[in-house]
């Protein structure tokens, strides 16, 4: 018999080393880009305070060389810091997606609702990634026939009523019919001890 909490939890089945080729191509692209954008960014910074402290030591006023170097270096700080931050979201999103991540309705459903807050979230998949996979019609089978022995042990619905509804499931293909054989007797002669 299968755990009743197979549903909660779920391994997505692959690991970060068992990527496709096009998520090992976004993965190297955005480590390249973060690379190169920080490594620039880095340089950048670097001129700017070598800058600041040549003109300590020479005694022209900082304030004055600030200002003339914002025109020029302040948009290109900016975009090297926005590549520094997207390619690195991008990069670190590359390594965790496919990781094994656990299956829960409530996780995907506050992963949906962030992502019709935030829209750029739904780029992500989270909610996709989240949720728990669509059982089988073999598993809803199963969950069925669980279903049904507890309501008849619990005295919920009568012999008539039980035997009914597994004929049901066996009419419907859901269940095979050696099974449902096997599963009513048992349940039925529980059933009996349980009154006697």
């Amino acid at each position: 018999m299968q755990s009743s909490n197979r549903g909660i939890y779920e391994y997505s089945g692959r690991t970060p080393w068992k990527m496709g080729w096009l998520s090992k191509l976004g993965l190297g692209i955005s480590l390249m880009v973060l690379l190169v954008s920080s490594s620039l960014l880095a340089v950048v910074l670097g001129y700017v305070g070598l800058v600041v402290y040549s003109a300590m030591m020479t005694g022209t006023p900082i304030v004055g060389l600030l200002i003339d170097m914002t025109i020029p270096y302040l948009p290109v700080v900016a975009v090297l810091l926005t590549l520094v931050v997207l390619s690195g979201t991008w990069f670190s999103w590359s390594l965790v997606r496919p990781a094994s991540v656990p299956k829960h309705e409530r996780l995907a459903s506050v992963a949906s609702r962030a992502e019709r807050e935030v829209p750029l979230l739904g780029s992500l998949g989270l909610s996709d990634s989240l949720a728990p996979p669509e059982p089988t019609p073999e598993e809803r089978a199963e969950r069925t026939l669980a279903e049904l022995k507890r309501q008849y042990v619990d005295g919920e619905i009568d012999e008539r009523e039980f035997e009914r509804r597994v004929d049901r499931l066996v009419s419907n293909d859901s269940l095979e019919e050696a099974r449902a054989d096997r599963e009513r007797r048992a349940v039925l002669n529980d059933g009996e001890r349980d009154r006697t």
